[in-house]
């Protein structure tokens, strides 16, 4: 507001004139001397006149005046800059910061490999090649940030790929360090089992999507099961990659095999089980070889798998069938799965398989070594008389000899109860077995 001045001036022509011509004739009228005259009109009127002969000069003149005593008045109400005040074109284009004052960081959620490729975080990872991922990272930003990574992400070594297993949500603090460990299956029965620097890859796996959607929603499947239908589905790959026993119709060639994706009999059948479940029915090379199926219906562990995966109903004709119409390389298998699962009928039986004489020497030897398989005391005065009448230096009756004495260190070990010969009798019989096939 201006002081002294009652109303602001305006821009309308006729008004600033009018506020003009009274403010220069005041001005002149107060500086102007006064003459000593007769008359004091005619100096009066003769300034007049002056000044109307002037007046477009001094209009412009006073509208300029006003117009400098604006900007006067306006200007100190903004804050003056230096000559080495900020840049307004650098900070306009500077990143605004991450929160005001007293506030958390702003949160950034996205994909790990994502934030590694945009220069986010700094990832370091080591693995075995096969089951065991360990990853250093560094949030290299100020900003929070969730990280996600996801099941079947590839790594890649010189010599090896893997893949993650489960996914993962990683929090970062700004500026933070992690350390983490992850669950990882090989994608290749190729792969070297020892510790190796990885790196991201891209690329996905056929199936292995349904696999690990499967993982999600059982998370009581074994590790060596998972892996194993992972080697199935990506190499589609025989019995002799998987098996620990013994087969009688790997010959030579199953001796070069790696011995780093070997699995129990129960692993395998939980593979099979998985895919099944997955709705994959393509042809399986693991299924091929007839030792796996009756394997299983042994294994303790397995037989509850077999049954499933076999869709065995009746166990009884299963056995009795593999006994008489099975494959020649494992009918004598059966013995053992009928001495395993129908004791009392095998106590009856297996005496007279082991002294009948026509019978071909493998089943007359399984015969004997499956009656230490029945967890019966009543077993053990069998073997003694087996023992006795083949004669304790012939190799029947030595076999019937070993078999009374591991029953009776059994039910010694167990205070009288029945043993359990699911750990204990199964390398022996698997001994016996290899034998008996060569």
């Amino acid at each position: 507001m201006l002081h002294g001045v009652g109303v602001m001036p305006t821009n309308d022509s006729r008004t600033l004139t009018r506020y003009t011509k009274a403010a220069v004739v005041h001005k002149v009228i107060d500086i102007t001397p006064r003459a000593e005259s007769p008359s004091r009109q005619a100096p009066v009127a003769q300034i007049l006149a002056a000044a109307e002969r002037r007046r477009p000069a001094l209009v412009a003149a006073a509208a300029i005046a006003f117009a400098l005593l604006i900007v006067f008045l306006v200007l100190p109400r903004h804050p003056r800059t230096s000559a080495a005040g900020p840049n307004l074109t650098q900070n306009a284009a500077a990143p605004l910061p991450n929160a005001a004052p007293g506030q958390s960081p702003i949160l950034i959620e996205l994909n790990l490999p994502t934030a590694v490729q945009q220069g986010l975080v700094e990832c370091q990872w080591r693995g075995n090649g096969k089951d065991r991922l360990v990853m250093d990272a560094r949030n290299l930003s100020g900003q929070r940030l969730r990280l996600h990574l996801g099941a079947g992400q590839l790594l890649a070594s010189d010599d090896s790929t893997i893949v993650i297993l489960k996914s993962q949500t990683l929090d970062f603090s700004p500026r933070a360090e992690r350390h983490d460990e992850f669950e990882t299956v090989a994608t290749s029965s190729a792969n070297r089992v020892a510790g190796a620097e990885f790196h991201l890859s891209a690329g996905t796996l056929p199936d292995l999507d349904k696999l690990f959607a499967y993982v999600a929603s059982h998370p009581g499947a074994g590790a060596a099961a998972i892996q194993t239908a992972t080697l199935i589905l990506t190499e589609n790959l025989p019995l002799s990659a998987f098996a620990k026993f013994n087969e009688l119709s790997a010959g030579a060639s199953g001796l070069h095999d790696s011995q780093d994706f070997k699995v129990e009999t129960v692993d395998i059948l939980g593979a099979l089980n998985i895919i099944k479940d997955l709705g994959i029915d393509r042809p399986l090379a693991v299924t091929i070889d007839p030792q796996l199926e009756i394997e299983a219906m042994i294994d303790p562990d397995a037989h509850g798998l077999a049954l499933s995966y076999y869709g065995i109903e009746d166990e009884w004709s299963y056995w009795k069938g593999q006994l008489l119409e099975g494959d020649p390389s494992t009918r004598h298998y059966a013995l053992y799965g009928i001495a395993r699962y129908y004791p009392d009928i095998a106590l009856k039986m297996l005496p007279t398989w082991a002294r009948q004489e026509s019978v071909s020497p493998v089943y007359r030897m399984s015969a004997v070594q499956a009656l230490a398989q029945t967890g019966k005391p009543e077993a053990i005065p069998i073997l003694r008389e087996l023992e006795r009448e083949f004669g304790g230096t012939s190799e029947l009756g030595h076999a019937a000899h070993v078999a009374a004495n591991f029953l009776d260190e059994e039910f010694a070990r167990s205070g009288g109860a029945a043993p359990g010969l699911g750990d204990a009798a199964q390398p022996r019989r698997q001994g016996v077995l290899a034998s008996a096939g060569n």
